[in-house]
């Protein structure tokens, strides 16, 4: 059963992958230090920043699995 919170995870998760995927390849920062970002760019509280900067994370371990 989907809740109001996995919504609003998956529309957050349409919009910060991409941006998280473009801060990954500026070299900006490493993969620790994106919740901040998240957090900065979005107005995310710290523990939703963290989850989405692992479910994002999660995407190259099923990218990896896959190819």
């Amino acid at each position: 059963m989907t809740n109001e919170n996995d919504i609003i995870f998956d529309n957050l998760a349409e919009e910060i992958f991409p941006y998280l995927d473009s801060l990954r390849e500026s070299g900006i920062t490493n993969m620790y230090g994106l919740h901040k970002y998240v957090i900065e760019e979005f107005g995310t509280n710290k523990d939703m920043a963290r989850k989405l900067v692992q479910a994002w994370m999660e995407t190259f371990k099923e990218k990896d699995n896959n190819e």
